[in-house]
């Protein structure tokens, strides 16, 4: 892997590695500050609730020190009362005033009908007030009628006046009933709004008694007082939350299913909560007591906010820092590398600029140099040889010409003026001699004048440049014992070179008979098919193990056969030249080089 894929892979894992580590510092203290949050709720939602219950229950436990001084005048109120039904009410209460000496406790006197509702009282606000609504007043009142005073459970706290009361029940006759509110004056400073503004609490408190009436549940505020009320007009204007609404309504459904609900707008969160963890309905004489509370969390959200801006902040000064070290690493490392290698790469000096560099690259840079200039002088001097090779080459191929020349001509005279047959055999021998040197000229003459001289092609007749060079190797493979069949189609033309024609020939017909078995048959194959021409060579064999390699430069499947593996390599660059299609068979024990030419027609 490259070194720049490398710091690359290293940047982004280093900043996975602190975000994660960021992110996980955030998540932790977001989850703390929630924890603290939540606990923070909790504990002033406890602090409310324990102040007004509290409130609640040690007025009952005060009430309850005066409950036989209530009992007494309750007893003798329903006596005189029962005594004379239509007596007049404030007088009997100043009457049983005086009589008690009553110095810190008040009371109100009430007669209820049949149908539970209030119709003569000393208490104006409570007057034509229907019963029904106060569900535990009206249990009381029918419990009465077994001829005894019964006392409500616990107190009670006065909706107009804001006021706690302890109330008592007696039945006057079957259809008559008496009612009588004690109230504590000493404590009626005490009541559940002050306690509430006592919290020492910016929070915001709403207290609610929730009951039922005959309808479903009704809700009234307990912090809220009327002015110029009465008790009958305050319920009649209450919402009555049926049955199947109660869950919908967080007061009603946290005082009768005892849940704790919140909800948060605007940074206020809101807190729906039961004053009491149980049902009040046979303590308090109804469902609950609710309370709603508001708490302010800008101040904290804020902060939050603050602490998520500070995360993106850093993030975004961490991601600078390491976009900062990435340039630093690519301009002082990367960059000096990567131009090292294309240095080395493209075979030329590298900058000098690197060369001031005062480090390992600097120090690299410079034997690279030295390296490159003693390269470029030995590669100089290499270069000045091989063209004197080359030259040397070509002059002796030039001057093996003439000599070659003249042994072939003298070859001819001899066999044509020769007339003991006794020496055709070695005239043979010498005859295919001089064809196989005359081959290996023709080869060699080509791959040195191949760079230098343009071969262009023209209009070729195919089918007598192969019977010619049969013709021309008809002595070699005598010799070889081997012998050379023809299955040539006339009139075939090509467009090529006549000496690259001929290298291709040639080449093929060496090799068959260099490689073929002795005594068996080489085949030649030309033939016409539609637009294409293809040309054959077959002989018997061993199969050619590697059937692509052979056409590699200096390839031999043979090693103990002679050659330089040059002449195939010489062949496949001159089909691709002519775009030639070649390819190399195994069928019938015969070694098949098969050629594919585009036809031309006879000009």
């Amino acid at each position: 892997m490259k070194l720049r894929y490398q710091l690359y892979i290293f940047l982004i894992f280093l900043s996975a590695i602190l975000f994660f580590v960021l992110s996980l510092n955030f998540i932790s203290y977001k989850k703390q500050y929630e924890k603290d949050l939540n606990s923070f709720v909790n504990s002033e939602v406890r602090l409310h609730k324990k102040s007004i219950s509290n409130s609640i229950l040690n007025r009952t436990i005060e009430f309850n020190e005066g409950r036989d001084l209530f009992f007494n005048i309750a007893k003798d109120a329903w006596t005189l009362l029962k005594k004379d039904n239509n007596r007049d009410l404030i007088e009997l209460k100043g009457f049983l005033s005086n009589k008690y000496n009553l110095q810190n406790y008040d009371f109100e006197l009430y007669l209820i009908n049949s149908s539970y509702i209030v119709y003569k009282t000393t208490d104006n606000k409570d007057l034509n007030l229907d019963l029904t609504y106060i569900s535990d007043a009206k249990t009381l009142i029918n419990k009465s009628l077994d001829g005894k005073i019964h006392f409500s459970k616990f107190i009670n706290s006065d909706p107009i006046n804001l006021e706690y009361r302890l109330y008592a029940y007696s039945s006057i006759s079957k259809d008559k009933f008496l009612e009588l509110s004690f109230i504590n004056t000493q404590i009626q400073n005490t009541s559940i709004s002050f306690v509430v503004e006592n919290l020492q609490s910016n929070n915001n408190v709403r207290v609610y008694r929730v009951f039922k009436n005959k309808d479903g549940y009704s809700y009234y505020d307990l912090l809220k007082k009327l002015e110029n009320g009465t008790k009958k007009s305050l319920y009649d204007s209450l919402t009555v939350i049926k049955d199947e609404q109660i869950a919908n309504n967080d007061i009603t459904n946290s005082a009768i299913n005892l849940t704790q609900s919140e909800d948060l707008k605007n940074n206020i969160l809101t807190i729906t909560a039961p004053i009491f963890d149980k049902n009040m309905f046979n303590v308090l004489g109804f469902e609950n007591v609710v309370m709603e509370l508001e708490i302010d969390l800008s101040d904290r959200v804020e902060f939050i906010e603050d602490i998520k801006n500070l995360f993106i902040i850093s993030l975004f000064v961490i991601i600078f820092i390491l976009f900062m070290i990435f340039l630093f690493i690519q301009n002082r490392f990367t960059k000096p590398i990567e131009t090292i290698l294309k240095s080395i790469k493209e075979s030329k000096k590298i900058e000098e600029k690197l060369l001031t560099y005062n480090n390992e690259l600097s120090s690299i840079s410079k034997k690279y140099n030295i390296l490159y200039d003693n390269f470029k002088n030995e590669l100089k001097l290499n270069n000045n040889l091989l063209e004197e090779n080359k030259k040397f080459i070509a002059d002796t191929v030039h001057q093996i010409r003439t000599p070659l020349t003249n042994i072939m001509m003298n070859g001819e005279m001899i066999k044509k003026f020769q007339k003991d047959e006794s020496m055709n055999i070695f005239i043979e021998q010498i005859d295919a001699s001089i064809n196989m040197l005359s081959n290996s000229y023709e080869d060699l003459a080509y791959l040195t004048t191949s760079n230098t001289i343009s071969y262009k092609s023209k209009n070729t007749d195919l089918t007598q440049a192969v019977k010619d060079r049969i013709k021309f190797f008809a002595t070699i493979s005598k010799v070889n014992f081997k012998k050379i069949e023809e299955n040539i189609e006339n009139d075939i033309f090509i467009d090529i070179n006549e000496i690259e024609l001929e290298r291709i020939i040639d080449n093929n017909l060496s090799n068959a008979i260099k490689y073929g078995f002795k005594d068996e048959i080489i085949t030649v194959t030309l033939k016409q098919d539609k637009n294409k021409v293809i040309l054959e060579f077959k002989s018997f064999g061993n199969e050619i193990k590697n059937k692509v390699k052979i056409f590699n430069k200096n390839y031999r499947e043979d090693e103990a056969k002679r050659g330089l593996g040059l002449g195939l390599f010489m062949t496949s660059t001159i089909c691709i030249k002519y775009d030639i299609k070649y390819k190399v068979l195994y069928e019938d024990n015969q070694n098949i080089f098969r050629y594919i030419f585009k036809k031309n027609l006879q000009s």
